[in-house]
Order: C-alpha cells, then sequence, then structure tokens
C-alpha cells in the first residue's frame, strides 16, 4: 500500500472506530434503562449489567458498522476536501477513483468482518446472553424442555403431514403426547396419537399409540390399530438437535441453520419465506457497508467547510433511507408481494446504482 493509501486509510479508520462507538453506544442506551430495571427487581448483582450490555454488543455490532463506516466516510473525505488536500491530491496526479480506492476496501473489509460477527460471535453471545439471564438473574436453570412443537411435512408444495407434541426434553431426546395427521390432496386420511416419540438409534419411534384411519367425507374412524406397549418407527428428517430451533426466530439463526429451515420447507415456497428472507439479510445488511461507502464517497468528496456538520447530517438522511427502504422490503416479503431476494437486497442495490451515479457524475 502506498504512503497515500495509508494516509487516507488512517484519516478512515479514526472516524470510523469513532462512528461505531457512537452508535453501539445508542443502541445500548435504550437497553440500559430496561436491564436496570431487571436487575433491581431480581435483586441481581450489578456486574450482571455489565455483562449483559456486553453480550448484546455482537447483535448491535452488525446494524453499526455500516452506520460508521458511512459516517467515516463523509467525514473523512469532508475533512480532506474542506483542508485542500484533496485538491493537492488531483493536482498530483491523483485520480479521483484512485483517491476513493482505500475507502473502498476500508469498507469491504468492514463488510467481511460483520457478516464473520453475524456468524460466529452472535449466535454465541444470544446463548450466553439466555444463560446469564436465566441463571444470574432469574436464578433458574435454563430450560431445556420446549413445548408446543409442531413439525410441517409437504409434497409437491401440499401439505403431506403434522406433527405436534405438547413438549419436547432435549437431555433425553423425547418428545411427549404426539398428534400426527396424515393428509393426501388436502384431505385428512390418517390420525395416529402416541404417549412418546423417542430418537434411539438414529430413528424416531412412537411409543403406546394409537392409528386411526379416517373416513372419506369427515373425520370419523373406520378402522384403528393400537400398539399400546410397542412402538413404531416414524420416518422424519428432523434430528434432536434441529427441534429446539423449531422455536428459534429466524433472525437470530446462522446461516446453516437457516440453510436447513429453507431445505426442509423447499417444497412449500410459502413456509420458507421467512427463513430465504432472513438467509439473504445475513449478507446485504453487512454489504450496506460497501454501499454506503459508493454512495457516502462522492458526497464526502465535494468541498465543505463545516465538514463534520455536513457530514454527520448525510449520515444520518441516508441510514433513515436505507433502513426505511429495508423495513419496506421485508414487509412486502412477508406479505407475499416480492420475493424474499429482492425484498433483501433492493435497498442495496438502489443505493448502489445512486453512489456508482454520484461516482460517475462527480468525476466529471
Amino acid at each position: 500500500m502506498r504512503k497515500l493509501d495509508r494516509y487516507i486509510f488512517k484519516e478512515t479508520l479514526i472516524p470510523l472506530l469513532f462512528g461505531l462507538t457512537a452508535f453501539t453506544s445508542l443502541f445500548l442506551g435504550a437497553d440500559l434503562v430496561n436491564f436496570s430495571k431487571m436487575i433491581v427487581r431480581y435483586g441481581a448483582p450489578w456486574e450482571v449489567l455489565v455483562e449483559l450490555l456486553l453480550l448484546k454488543c455482537p447483535e448491535f455490532l452488525v446494524w453499526t458498522f455500516p452506520m460508521a463506516t458511512l459516517m467515516a466516510t463523509l467525514l473523512s473525505l469532508s475533512k480532506l476536501s474542506g483542508t485542500s488536500e484533496l485538491v493537492a491530491m488531483r493536482a498530483g496526479g491523483v485520480s479521483y477513483y484512485r483517491l476513493i480506492m482505500p475507502v473502498l476496501v476500508l469498507a469491504l473489509m468492514v463488510s467481511g468482518v460483520t457478516i464473520a460477527i453475524n456468524e460466529f460471535l452472535v449466535p454465541a453471545a444470544d446463548q450466553r446472553y439466555k444463560q446469564v439471564l436465566y441463571e444470574r438473574v432469574y436464578r433458574k436453570s435454563l430450560p431445556k424442555v420446549t413445548t408446543n412443537i409442531m413439525l410441517d411435512d409437504y409434497s409437491g408444495g401440499r401439505l403431506s403431514r403434522i406433527i405436534y407434541a405438547v413438549k419436547y426434553d432435549s437431555s433425553t431426546k423425547t418428545m411427549y403426547d404426539v398428534s400426527i395427521i396424515q393428509f393426501e390432496n388436502g384431505r385428512p386420511v390418517q390420525q395416529t396419537t402416541a404417549d412418546k416419540l423417542v430418537w434411539e438409534k438414529d430413528h424416531w419411534y412412537l411409543e403406546d399409540g394409537t392409528i386411526y384411519v379416517l373416513n372419506d367425507n369427515d373425520w370419523g374412524a373406520v378402522a384403528k390399530m393400537s400398539f399400546k406397549g410397542g412402538r413404531q418407527e416414524l420416518p422424519l428428517d428432523y434430528q434432536p438437535e434441529d427441534i429446539p430451533k423449531l422455536k428459534k426466530s429466524p433472525e437470530k439463526m446462522t446461516i446453516s441453520e437457516l440453510k436447513t429451515q429453507i431445505l426442509a420447507y423447499e417444497s412449500n415456497p410459502e413456509k420458507s419465506r421467512e427463513y430465504r428472507l432472513h438467509y439473504h439479510l445475513k449478507f446485504s445488511v453487512p454489504f450496506a457497508s460497501l454501499v454506503f461507502a459508493f454512495v457516502g464517497a462522492p458526497l464526502g468528496i465535494q468541498s465543505h467547510r463545516s465538514a463534520r456538520s455536513i457530514g454527520f447530517g448525510l449520515s444520518i438522511v441516508i441510514i433513515f433511507i436505507y433502513y426505511i427502504l429495508l423495513t419496506m422490503g421485508s414487509a412486502m416479503v412477508q406479505g407475499g408481494y416480492i420475493d424474499p431476494i429482492i425484498g433483501a437486497w433492493w435497498q442495496d442495490v438502489a443505493l448502489l446504482m445512486a453512489g456508482l451515479f454520484l461516482i460517475w457524475r462527480a468525476r466529471k
């Protein structure tokens, strides 16, 4: 890296760290009051408050890294422009594209770091957060029992089976009070009830159950078979470790977990819509750092006397536009109006196109 690149890189890195600290502090401040009330209510040690806030940081960093990158781009280039350093660089034969390249490289690095944080740190921190909350605040063990489990199977885009269990105990790998309804062409044809569904030797087994073959026209049973005191194997694609994840919100899942859920509902795009949306958001939100750099570079490189105030004001406006578009896209995906890949990426594409246009116009 040339001396000039290192200089611009350093001038951008310092406000990046400042913006990261400022925006993350705002997020933490919003949770501080609620955490404080909770600590007082349950009489937990105050150091627990600090630990809970720190465990929230990885999740907040995913959102504040793009904001900080935009602010850093605007502030650093506005400062260099306001002090005529950019004019001197251009006069020395440095091209416009070469001037903004260190900023774009830094933004790309930030995007990569954000993806890594979201994939590796956020799930681990969230699990630790729950553990601290239960054990040190509520003063009880983290629950191993998941209640009201619902599994759907689809074939050819149509519902083929529903499996419901009142609860699942991860320590024994057992579901309790299980009901299964089989469908053919959208019509229920068989119902099975069982006391347990047990994982053993890489297979699921129903125990102490009854099978009812249903009438063609209504729910009346025309045949009944009992296996009380016995067991019957149940073909099921889910592994024991997958069951608790069914109660896990998509935004808390890792990329691999989201892939698993998408594959599980491959034959039912409607059911997998939310999982596909959050899968693409795992990449589109971190890449907002690079998009913001494309937008911020041509705006910041214009000559401004009040670099800091202009940079901060533009940051707020652009961030507001970005998250309005992100919210609209997510809402339209959940409403079934657009495909998840469009809803997750359209704000990035829109601002990237705007940034490329501004760069083209600024170069002229």
